[in-house]
């Protein structure tokens, strides 16, 4: 009888355990999965600006052809070089995958291909934040060049610009140098610029749907609403 006791509280607490387990495991999978809804909010948002800042660049780029002594070229030309320092990243909310890899989380994922497709997930937004170091470093210098160029003061100047932020008609914004190598440098870092924001968008654009493909994943797995 005493043998039977122990038995059946040894199975009773593993029965525990078990239900215990199979509760974390799901609310690790459905914080996860709000979390995975909020990395394609921010895909979609970093998507959107960045192509329109491609766009600004690549008319940035055609004005190289362009007479830069033409008030609305140089007009123009201050205009999309403001795209060239701005820039949108992807920022992945990671706050259940830390959990996962800091407390050990990863052992109560038992349901078949959910723990690998979860880190692999995790290993494609490295891939993003690897162009994303591209991105930056390209975006900075081609602001940098630009600073060798364009006087940005102009945007105090009532000589030049209204208080709305419209130009003066009819007048000429100044450049801060006219030296044809410094403007080479500026246009240079521009294609480079626009070429690494492409090479973001395309690798933002490459991982959206697997987030989305793994929401829907693990909502089936799981059966979450």
């Amino acid at each position: 009888m005493i043998f039977l006791a122990v038995t059946m509280g040894f199975i009773a607490e593993n029965v525990r355990e078990m239900i215990s387990d199979h509760e974390k495991e799901r609310h690790y999978v459905e914080s996860l999965v709000n979390n995975l809804k909020d990395d394609t909010a921010s895909f979609a948002g970093a998507i959107a600006y960045n192509v329109a800042k491609e766009d600004s660049l690549e008319k940035l780029i055609l004005l190289s052809r362009k007479n830069l002594r033409d008030t609305a070229i140089r007009k123009a030309l201050y205009h999309y070089v403001s795209w060239a320092s701005h820039y949108s990243v992807f920022r992945s909310n990671d706050a259940t995958m830390m959990q996962l890899k800091n407390s050990d989380g990863f052992r109560y994922i038992r349901r078949d291909h959910v723990a690998d497709s979860i880190a692999n997930y995790d290993n494609e937004v490295k891939i993003i934040y690897s162009a994303e170091e591209l991105y930056m470093k390209a975006s900075e210098e081609a602001a940098g060049a630009a600073e060798e160029v364009l006087n940005y003061t102009v945007g105090m100047d009532s000589t030049y610009m209204k208080h709305d932020g419209q130009w003066n008609s009819g007048v000429m914004p100044p450049l801060l140098s006219i030296d044809p190598q410094k403007e080479y440098m500026m246009y240079n870092k521009m294609y480079v610029n626009w070429g690494y924001t492409g090479n973001y968008i395309k690798n933002m654009r490459q991982r959206l749907p697997i987030a989305v493909r793994l929401i829907a994943f693990l909502k089936e797995k799981y059966d979450i609403e």
